[in-house]
């Protein structure tokens, strides 16, 4: 099992959700809760059925909009 900061090492640095239990990217998004600056999404492991919330705070801004 990963920790929250070993979790967060390896999600980062592959870009890709992972389950922290064992590890699999087969991991399915369920309800999100959006904060003022967190938000916190839930997850549920399709290989080992671990349920984790992950949670997400305010980064940075940039100018515009995502699509431009």
């Amino acid at each position: 099992m990963l920790n929250s900061d070993d979790w967060q090492a390896s999600v980062v640095g592959q870009m890709v959700t992972i389950c922290p239990a064992c590890e699999s990217m087969n991991v399915t998004m369920g309800a999100c809760a959006i904060g003022a600056i967190t938000v916190h999404q839930e997850y549920v492991c399709e290989a080992c059925q671990y349920e984790f919330t992950a949670l997400f705070a305010l980064a940075g801004c940039y100018e515009g909009h995502p699509e431009q």
